[in-house]
């Protein structure tokens, strides 16, 4: 029997094969080269900076996120987010949001259960801004319909927002179950209700509502790269265009089975792009593009980051 992992790592290579197959068949290469390779390289500059506003606003995000009495400098948390953004993109499912706990955990101080409860609040954020992002779709998209994951999200995000809240408010509970219980089960529920306790941000509304406000603007940042990279190559893209990738790329993460969500990033985006009446060749050129204006920096920085703290460790 397929589990809900293996119905989702067979849907993204059904994906990955259909592109491919569509690409090897239907596409002239030669022509999405020259496309490429004619894009005009102040575009390209300004989708690389946009993409690169996405950390600089995560890690706004984190900092209003930061438990109580959880002291961590603007700088240090950037470069944590920036080594966390490029483990998502490099490695494998949830290898980014271990490398973030454990990073927060350790180099911000914060603790297993400080680190755990910023992810968290991250978590619920991205949600939230992804519900926005299908809201918009319903309206702006022609002929969208929010079925399978759109719908999950709908429901989900929000319920899971205030499920954390109604925790948050009742901690001593969780406390209470963890001093009746021993071994590890009473250590797990400590964990559980010290990481609740420390989820101060969901108990201050214009500090979380600020944190979702920001992983909208993350979004906005993203179809910003995209619309800047189709410029670039001649492509006006209507706001609708715009949305209707934006979800498409996001919820491609949900079937991923490649490092960066290479092939299935280019596929969805592609098909959105088609679906817009752009010519082939130029689609898969945008989506080409765009795919590497957002690994730039979200890849690159990080790696940057830390090959520059190991060689100054070197040094000295």
């Amino acid at each position: 029997m397929l589990t809900g992992r293996h119905w989702r790592a067979w849907l993204g290579w059904l994906m990955l094969v259909v592109f491919v197959v569509v690409a090897v068949t239907s596409l002239d290469w030669t022509r999405v080269l020259q496309e490429a390779a004619a894009a005009h390289y102040g575009w390209l500059t300004l989708a690389v900076l946009a993409n690169a506003c996405i950390l600089v606003l995560a890690a706004a995000t984190w900092l209003l996120f930061l438990p109580k009495g959880g002291r961590v400098s603007p700088a240090k948390v950037f470069s944590i987010v920036a080594v966390m953004s490029t483990a998502s993109n490099g490695g494998p499912l949830l290898a980014g949001h271990a490398a973030g706990i454990h990073l927060l955990s350790t180099r911000a101080g914060l603790g297993p259960a400080g680190a755990t409860s910023v992810m968290i609040l991250d978590q619920i954020a991205e949600g939230l801004a992804k519900w926005t992002l299908v809201v918009l779709a319903a309206v702006l998209v022609p002929g969208f319909e929010y079925r399978g994951a759109g719908l999950t999200i709908m429901v989900g995000a929000p319920a899971l927002a205030l499920g954390c809240a109604v925790l948050a408010r009742r901690e001593h509970v969780l406390e209470q179950f963890a001093d009746r219980w021993r071994g590890w089960r009473g250590a797990v529920l400590r964990l559980v209700a010290d990481t609740v306790h420390r989820l101060d941000a969901i108990r201050r509304p214009g500090r979380f509502s600020a944190g979702v406000g920001l992983s909208i603007l993350q979004k906005v940042a993203e179809g910003l790269g995209i619309a800047a990279v189709a410029l670039a190559l001649g492509v006006d893209l209507l706001p609708w265009h715009v949305v209707a990738a934006l979800l498409a790329v996001n919820f491609s993460t949900l079937v991923s089975i490649t490092p960066a969500n290479l092939g299935v990033y280019e596929g969805s985006l592609f098909l959105v792009l088609r679906t817009a009446g752009i010519d082939a060749d130029l689609a898969l050129a945008v989506a080409f593009l765009s795919h590497v204006a957002y690994l730039v920096p979200l890849a690159g920085t990080g790696l940057a980051l830390e090959s520059l703290r190991m060689w100054r460790r070197q040094a000295a």
